[in-house]
């Protein structure tokens, strides 16, 4: 069976279709987070590669490139670490985690992870080809959780820097894991904790020049925690 197309920038450029869509999506994050507690109860959670990983901290070195940042006026807190393979040239793997008020499963979420996609291949100097989208069951720490998982070919620019060695137009093979974990508990101003209410979404974006690598990206992906 052949797998669905996912073109860059989601199932296709719709235009104003897909400017409706993200312009939904806003307004409906702001306006539910405004009406519960606001952006200041939403905490940065970074998620991290534990040392339980086979590859990490031995042929994967980092993490490196920690960043924060804030979308919808602070109502997503977005954290993002990254991780190289040791021989500086062969694959990265970088790790987002996303805190909101409201489960992103809820909203269009193909379109937020093609965003990040998208940003990051441009960040390390890549161009995306088209993709398709993969079912495929994977293992959390021990634990079984739904996903899709995303895949695209892309190709090295003038722009690259961590694959700049592979060569100019050397193929880069991309492969995406996202899932949602349940809702956490947050402390609010050193209080108690209020239950049931921080959703955290993690997408793991592999960059790898070869199968092996993805593989062992994939593996690391596996030991994610937060």
């Amino acid at each position: 069976m052949e797998e669905p197309e996912l073109r860059v920038g989601g199932w296709e450029k719709q235009g104003g279709r897909r400017l409706f869509k993200r312009l939904l999506s806003l307004i409906l994050v702001v306006s539910l987070g405004t009406l519960i507690l606001g952006p200041n109860v939403v905490e940065y959670r970074p998620a991290y590669v534990s040392s339980d990983s086979l590859y990490f901290p031995t042929t994967w070195n980092g993490p490196f490139d920690t960043e924060y940042s804030k979308e919808f006026n602070g109502h997503l807190k977005i954290s993002s670490i990254s991780y190289e393979s040791s021989d500086s040239k062969s694959g990265k793997l970088t790790v987002i985690s996303i805190s909101s008020l409201i489960d992103l499963e809820n909203l269009n979420m193909q379109s937020v992870v093609v965003d990040k996609v998208e940003s990051q291949a441009k960040k390390e100097g890549l161009e995306l080809k088209n993709g398709i989208i993969v079912d495929e069951e994977m293992n959390v720490n021990g634990l079984t959780v739904d996903n899709t998982a995303y895949q695209w070919d892309a190709n090295v620019t003038e722009n690259a820097n961590f694959f700049l060695d592979n060569g100019i137009g050397s193929e880069i093979l991309v492969k995406v894991y996202f899932w949602t974990i349940e809702k956490s508990p947050m402390s609010y101003n050193n209080g108690p904790d209020i239950e049931q209410l921080q959703s955290q979404t993690i997408i793991c974006i592999a960059f790898g020049t070869n199968l092996k690598t993805i593989e062992q990206a994939t593996e690391m992906i596996g030991n994610v925690k937060i």
